[in-house]
């Protein structure tokens, strides 16, 4: 499971760790590690490169050493309580839900196993950041709104190796509360990876540090394990028995949880950047008219909600209040897009059906962020648009093979030439009416 040259101790050897695994020292750029009487010796320069199983040893010291220190953090820090995670199989999956940018930190707290994280390349941005992550955890990166084609044969090829790996099959942060669409790709992944599964659902996450939200708040979070099939079992399940015990195992809905098991969140600015994710009125039906203030969130027209410690919403004018939460909310908008899709395609191909001014639009290549332009970024029945007139750059829908969301509010989508781009907002604006849309006018499904 791993390799590196033997090699004979050095005098200067001191360990760092107790148990069979120590690390020796670091001598001329090498790292030497001791693992029960044998001692290897590790390249520091190659481990931040190269087969992500090369150096397993070494990944797998730093896991153990960095879960001990997260566990007291995620428990005094986060509030988070959680259900051991204790697999039967020798090389698992490991899903689950996904609610915030810790979830690495809570499902590695749980799952004393070693294991590779599936993470998004928008977060390694940062070169720095990218040499540390490859030379500490070697996560498998996963370009949002790019097709997961690489992404696949990596997670197969580690799994073949003997590494579990985690990826929480969403792909994104809970956008309403719920547990997101999944796609029917992840059960054919199951299938074809010749390893056990093990499903682990976290409550709390969403109303402690909700993906809109300006400020993050202090509650309760824990973790439960839900269920493991090993490779026999899931050789006996047909790929759509598979989707749907996924679903079933990693779905969660924050206000179902509020009504069994009530938290209070206690924050500042509870309502802020809620924009973001509700874009719809539901009194007077416009789009990007709701503006959020502290706890209150209100419209042009005069409807307004107050948003409590409960993460549930209070009325706060004399329109009625037709949702208390923002999951219902957010599937209405949905539903009510949906029906103006007849509608917006009747719309003259000169105008916009939404836009936002103000944006940034950057080309993504080898990591690194390139600004191209700022101005309006628009959609229309057929295409999107950065910049207005002659300098407007187009984007066809028929030329674009993914769009995405990230984070709070990013916008990225890759095009069927290669090319990778992403937009970003200086002020609070909705990247999800953008993609509800897109899918819609495509003939996409939206969940």
């Amino acid at each position: 499971m791993w390799s590196g040259e033997a090699v004979s101790r050095p005098k200067e050897c001191v360990p760092l760790f107790r148990g069979r695994q120590k690390l020796i020292a670091c001598r001329s750029g090498n790292i030497i590690i001791q693992y029960g009487k044998q001692i290897v010796d590790f390249p520091f320069c190659e481990i931040s490169g190269g087969n992500v199983l090369k150096y397993h040893l070494w990944h797998t010291i730093v896991y153990k050493t960095a879960r001990l220190c997260v566990i007291p953090i995620v428990r005094f820090g986060l509030s988070y309580r959680y259900e051991k995670c204790v697999q039967k199989s020798s090389t698992a999956l490991i899903f689950c839900n996904h609610t915030t940018l810790w979830d690495h930190l809570l499902i590695g707290a749980a799952c004393p196993k070693h294991m590779y994280f599936v993470a998004g390349e928008h977060l390694f941005r940062k070169r720095w950041l990218r040499i540390l992550a490859n030379a500490t955890v070697k996560p498998i990166i996963r370009r949002k709104g790019v097709p997961a084609t690489e992404v696949v044969e990596t997670i197969k090829t580690t799994l073949a190796e003997g590494a579990n790996v985690w990826l929480s099959p969403e792909g994104v942060r809970s956008i309403n509360g719920e547990t997101a669409f999944i796609s029917p790709a992840t059960g054919k992944l199951v299938k074809e990876s010749g390893a056990g599964l093990v499903t682990y659902r976290i409550h709390g996450g969403y109303l402690r540090s909700p993906r809109w939200a300006a400020v993050k708040r202090k509650g309760p979070m824990y973790g439960e394990m839900v269920a493991e099939y090993t490779k026999e079992q899931i050789a006996e399940m047909s790929v759509d028995d598979l989707n749907t015990a996924i679903r079933r195992d990693l779905y969660v809905n924050a206000f179902n949880d509020q009504k069994v098991r009530p938290g209070v969140y206690r924050g500042e600015r509870l309502a802020e950047d809620l924009e973001t994710v509700l874009y719809v009125c539901p009194h007077c039906r416009e789009i990007a008219k709701l503006r959020s203030k502290d706890d209150l969130f209100s419209c042009d027209c005069g409807f307004a909600v107050r948003y409590n410690e409960y993460g549930l919403f209070e009325n706060a004018s004399e329109y009625a209040m037709p949702f208390d939460n923002i999951a219902d909310w957010d599937k209405w908008q949905r539903g009510y897009l949906q029906e103006l899709i007849p509608t917006f395609l009747q719309t003259t191909p000169a105008t916009p059906i939404v836009s936002d001014a103000d944006q940034r639009l950057y080309k993504i290549k080898d990591g690194e962020a390139e600004h191209l332009a700022t101005g309006r970024f628009a959609l229309f029945t057929d295409r999107f648009e950065f910049g207005e007139g002659d300098d407007a750059r187009v984007f066809l829908f028929e030329d674009i093979a993914g769009f995405a969301f990230s984070l709070q509010m990013k916008i990225l989508f890759s095009c069927k030439n290669g090319t990778y781009y992403e937009v970003q907002s200086d002020y609070p604006r909705s990247a999800i009416k953008y993609m509800v849309l897109y899918r819609y006018l495509t003939g996409k499904p939206c969940y």
